[in-house]
């Protein structure tokens, strides 16, 4: 069987660091052999077996999908019991291709502490709609705002970094609650690309969101969790009870996805425990909880949802802005209070995107979009030009007629069956070429 080894784990006083060796059938599913993660406490006398949570909870999903074994020195027991717990999920969503792969470990480790010790909350926060609303729904237990660069914020990315965390360090000035920031080579250590082109035509996005990003990022969280006290880490949903594809589902729990309650609620550590907020309402219902509590502290605040705009705002140009944008006119409330530009302008551009179809709008996105005509029509709209006109076309637009079923030119899928079926030395050669030429829709 192929093994993914954890031959060394480097803890210092802000970061762990870790080697990894794989067999070479494994190779191309990684892009370096090095994986570190730094934190801004000092996580030196976290314990080993937490100490490598973070790790696993990157490599093990690979090892579930390729039926191969990963070793370790040490592990929390807790979290080995989680990773049980998390591979039969995952395999009931994707019985395609996860089925198997097995852990090892020298040392399965107990981590006993005083009561009380564990009392703190935290949460991921990234200061859009998910993590905005987790936040509302938990701000009593005054949850400390983690934010993670290395997955959509490149490590390498410091300018966009230092912008994101100045969002995440107002917002929490405003609402009196401590911050961290975390740096995980996520992005870096595993050739998600290729992974993509195994195993992304099973799932609704891509290996991380799709597949591995509630544990992945959870995981992250350990040594963190561990150090501080913090006995619930929060992770806002994406999707709802009841959303359900018709292209990908998983018959009675919706529509697959690498943050669920069957995944998140599942992975536990020495004192702490996750948890998947907020899958009781949906995306409108958050931006509605949002907006009440912006006229309950009398103070809105900036609603970061784009991931174009480089100077960490939002571009008020993508689907994705004018999505959001959109939803808070519904919700009753000005979007210009909230982060975003919108005139008469806007409203023209908005509904042209669609009627030109310049937007390749997939099932999920329809979804959200009719998440928001579903909350029509509105008590109190914004009172500006062009805003009951654009309410108007809002209700009576048919989002089906939108969704692109793309399909993709036959020499590119000739090319990425090559690139996934390919020897490794073949594929060195073959998959870049494949990455330029693919087609890279615009959201």
């Amino acid at each position: 069987m192929s093994e993914i080894v954890v031959a060394d784990v480097s803890i210092g006083e802000r970061s762990i660091e870790y080697t990894v060796e794989y067999s070479r059938d494994l190779r191309r599913f990684f892009d370096r052999s090095t994986f570190s993660v730094s934190y801004d406490v000092d996580v030196s006398e976290v314990p080993l077996g937490v100490a490598t949570i973070p790790v696993l909870a990157q490599v093990c999903p690979v090892a579930w999908a390729t039926d191969s074994t990963v070793v370790v020195e040490a592990v929390d027991r807790q979290f080995l019991d989680s990773l049980d717990a998390v591979r039969d999920t995952l395999s009931r969503m994707y019985p395609a291709f996860i089925d198997g792969g097995a852990i090892r470990a020298e040392r399965i480790t107990e981590h006993r502490h005083e009561p009380g010790s564990f009392e703190g909350t935290a949460q991921l926060f990234s200061g859009g709609v998910d993590s905005l609303a987790t936040y509302v729904r938990h701000r009593e237990a005054d949850p400390a705002l983690i934010a993670i660069q290395g997955w959509v914020i490149g490590v390498d990315e410091d300018d966009r970094w230092e912008r994101a965390m100045g969002h995440v360090d107002r917002f929490a000035k405003r609402e009196d609650c401590p911050t961290h920031g975390v740096t995980a080579d996520i992005s870096d250590f595993l050739d998600h690309t290729m992974l993509n082109v195994h195993y992304k035509h099973h799932t609704d996005g891509g290996w991380y969101s799709g597949v591995g990003h509630g544990i992945g990022l959870l995981g992250v969280c350990a040594p963190l969790a561990y150090s501080q006290g913090y006995g619930v880490v929060h992770m806002g949903s994406t999707h709802w009870d009841g959303f359900e594809l018709e292209s990908i589902t998983w018959p009675g729990r919706g529509s697959p996805w690498g943050s669920h309650p069957d995944i998140d609620d599942n992975v536990r550590w020495a004192g702490t425990r996750g948890h998947h907020d907020a899958f009781d309402i949906t995306r409108q219902d958050k931006l509605e909880l949002l907006a009440d509590y912006a006229r309950e502290t009398g103070s809105p605040f900036v609603i970061r949802t784009c991931t174009y705009d480089d100077a960490g705002g939002n571009c008020n140009r993508c689907e994705k802005c004018v999505r959001t944008a959109t939803g808070l006119l519904v919700a009753g409330v000005d979007p210009n209070d909230f982060g975003y530009r919108v005139d008469e302008e806007w409203y023209d551009y908005a509904i042209e995107r669609f009627e030109t179809n310049d937007w390749a709008l997939d099932e999920h996105v329809r979804y959200y979009w009719e998440d928001i005509q579903a909350h029509l029509p509105v008590e109190e709209p914004p009172d500006y030009d062009g805003t009951e006109e654009f309410l108007a076309w809002l209700a009576d637009n048919d989002f089906a007629d939108n969704v692109e079923r793309s399909t993709q030119p036959a020499w590119v899928k000739l090319l990425r069956v090559g690139a996934r079926n390919a020897p490794y030395e073949f594929y060195e050669y073959l998959y870049p070429v494949y990455d330029r030429l693919r087609p890279k829709p615009y959201n």
